[in-house]
């Protein structure tokens, strides 16, 4: 069956603003692609790789609050606390004082537990973004009290500087919170290393592997809405999609033209050697459900 890898189609109208200007991920090598079992269909994938990649970046921060946002609407977060230090930060020394500040707040409110979204000055200091659960609103005085004594005990910082509120509209604070970092002037420094969000084992209603499914599956249905498929159609097409299997290929580019409505056949698939199978493991294809344009 011949393989036809193309570009993402252009959609009529204005693009999706969180995908503007970026519509590939350009460190996917590209004598591979991801091959539909049952069309033949090939796209590129993703290396995942979030501090290096500006797309893949983008979709993680969409899937993450896409996820959060989920999770909210099941179990809502009650407070929303952005914490700051003059010290330049790793992201290990933010990780301890969090935990420091974690059992100094559990000792008080066993249930709490927080969403964590980093994100950068221009001067390359760390602030911190956390979505509290497990404390109640007419409580927040005494675990504002808390929060602010341990980490500014441990940080060069100042008690007023702290930002602990409660959380009066869920889906603003959770997008902003899962989405701010995609700001250009937050980015982190070149050769920078470290997870730029995370939760607490508890944090989710189910695990975040299952909750970053549910997510990929929701922003793949509201794709299909926004292209103007009808709801119960929108929804039998993804039920089709994921149905599928998708298997990592070789290719050979010299024979693949890229771009819209172009169809030509690829080389036969090349055996599948080390480097192919340490790039499925780099990449975990066998868990990316690859859209055409090439969204997972």
């Amino acid at each position: 069956m011949p393989l036809s890898l193309a570009e993402p189609r252009p959609e009529s109208g204005p693009l999706l603003d969180l995908h503007e200007g970026i519509r590939a991920c350009g460190r996917w090598p590209e004598h591979f692609a991801l091959v539909n079992c049952a069309t033949g269909e090939a796209v590129r994938g993703r290396c995942k790789a979030t501090n290096l990649c500006r797309y893949c970046a983008r979709l993680y921060a969409v899937e993450t609050a896409e996820m959060v946002l989920l999770d909210a609407m099941e179990d809502a977060p009650t407070v929303y606390c952005c914490l700051t230090s003059r010290d330049f930060l790793t992201r290990p020394e933010v990780h301890r004082h969090l935990q420091a500040v974690r059992r100094a707040g559990r000792a008080l409110w066993p249930a709490l537990r927080w969403f964590v979204s980093v994100e950068f000055t221009q001067a390359g200091r760390l602030h911190v973004n956390l979505l509290v659960k497990g404390v109640p609103l007419e409580e927040l005085g005494s675990f504002s009290e808390t929060v602010r004594r341990v980490w500014c005990s441990r940080t060069d910082a100042r008690a007023i500087a702290q930002c602990i509120k409660p959380i009066s509209e869920v889906g603003g604070i959770v997008k902003y919170v899962a989405l701010h970092f995609l700001k250009e002037s937050q980015a982190p420094r070149s050769g920078w290393r470290g997870h730029r969000t995370s939760q607490t084992r508890d944090y989710l209603v189910r695990p975040a592997s299952v909750m970053r499914g549910e997510a990929r599956s929701a922003l793949r249905l509201k794709r299909l809405l926004w292209r103007g498929v009808p709801g119960e159609l929108a929804a039998l097409e993804l039920e089709v999609r994921e149905a599928q299997t998708w298997i990592l290929r070789g290719v050979n580019p010299s024979s693949v033209k890229f771009g819209p409505g172009k169809s030509e056949t690829a080389a036969p698939p090349a055996r599948e050697s080390t480097g192919a199978r340490s790039l499925v493991g780099a990449v975990a294809f066998d868990k990316l459900a690859a859209a055409p344009e090439g969204v997972s």
